[in-house]
């Protein structure tokens, strides 16, 4: 007897839909992140605070359901300006990070803020590093960088194909403008450290384009979720606005990015993308002045003029009330993966966890 042929049909998942892996939200934060307190790497006016020194300062907290991160906005200190580095116990190999972000630093002359990716168990940047929410001093606008060893080249195109009900279109493949291309810390023609870099569109693109990315605006708007995906293929982020419509889709239990269109920024092209990023930690902090903010070249754009001071360290020195809107007030930080992805767990991180249930509650 013969036996018809079958087909099994089982349910596909959009390869574009996610699951939660881990949530460091509120509640959670404080017991997956350690607190770095060495030098800062970038040469930054700033000390880094440890727990006791963070939890007894009030640096550290829980404000309005949110984690706050803030700085001393207080103090008039020659060796630095108190702040904080945040960095996860967990480490993340390809997936979707989601960070609900109520309120950011604000964009003042010295401030050097950043919310980040950082490859780890090797020499950096040999493992990596993704900037998602970046700049300095009175920057308006957000830059997504990356950085890696040799042999990262992103493509500079802005063009994509797309296949609608009227055929085959082409449509931008990001918004952003692509400064640099190579990421290379060590490229030859740019400048050091640099990484390839796209900036947030300028307020001359017109509405749709121009969103309030960074520091005042940012705030102003009651801020927004900045969504990264990072997958084998492409390293992509997106910025929606408190206000906007992809916010509840962005914020929600399985998010699907396939469903919010053109990102911010979109990295491929000849970068093995599983060679050159692994093993990440999520990284939050404030430094002042160092290697970026501080440099002559940075500083004198502008910030010199408006503060009338020369140096970038003397103005941060002296000015602590400049400062007391530098802070973070994030109201959700969630990881979501595939199925078949693995996370690493610094088990020593946890011998702090009950020195951070200190953390004060405005």
């Amino acid at each position: 007897m013969a036996l018809a042929a079958t087909t099994l049909l089982l349910p596909s998942l959009s390869a574009a839909q996610y699951a939660l892996k881990t949530d460091l939200s509120y509640k959670n934060f404080f017991s997956n992140f350690n607190l770095f307190s060495d030098a800062d790497p970038t040469h930054g006016f700033v000390q880094y605070q440890n727990y006791d020194e963070a939890i007894k300062n009030q640096y550290v907290g829980y404000l309005n359901e949110s984690i706050f991160l803030g700085v001393d906005y207080k103090t008039k200190d020659p060796n630095g300006r108190a702040s904080i580095r945040a960095e996860s116990t967990v480490t993340f190999d390809k997936g979707l990070l989601v960070a609900d972000i109520a309120h950011m630093p604000s964009n003042e002359c010295g401030t050097w803020p950043a919310l980040w990716l950082l490859g780890t168990g090797v020499e950096w940047p040999n493992n990596g590093e993704i900037d998602i929410l970046e700049g300095v001093n009175d920057y308006t606008r957000n830059s997504v960088t990356l950085h890696t060893n040799s042999g990262c080249m992103v493509n500079n195109s802005t063009m994509s194909n797309s296949t609608g009900q009227s055929g085959t279109t082409q449509q931008s493949a990001f918004d952003g403008w692509m400064s640099t291309a190579n990421c290379d810390v060590a490229a030859t023609d740019q400048a050091k450290n640099v990484g390839c870099s796209i900036m947030a569109p300028a307020e001359e693109a017109g509405p749709g384009k121009y969103l309030p990315t960074y520091g005042a605006e940012f705030n102003a708007a009651g801020g927004g979720v900045y969504a990264l995906e990072w997958t084998d293929q492409s390293i992509q982020a997106w910025f929606f606005p408190r206000n906007s419509t992809e916010f509840a889709s962005a914020t929600s239990a399985n998010p699907d990015p396939s469903q919010w269109g053109t990102p911010l920024a979109k990295f491929q092209g000849s970068c093995n993308i599983e060679d050159h990023f692994k093993n990440m930690t999520v990284q939050i902090n404030v430094s002042f002045c160092g290697d970026w903010a501080g440099s002559d070249v940075e500083w004198n754009k502008s910030c010199a003029k408006k503060t009338g001071v020369a140096k970038c360290e003397d103005y941060v020195r002296d000015h602590p009330e400049a400062f007391e809107s530098v802070y973070w007030e994030i109201k959700g930080l969630k990881w979501f993966e595939k199925t078949g992805s693995t996370q690493k767990r610094d088990l020593a991180g946890h011998a702090v966890s009950q020195l951070k249930n200190r953390a004060f509650r405005w």
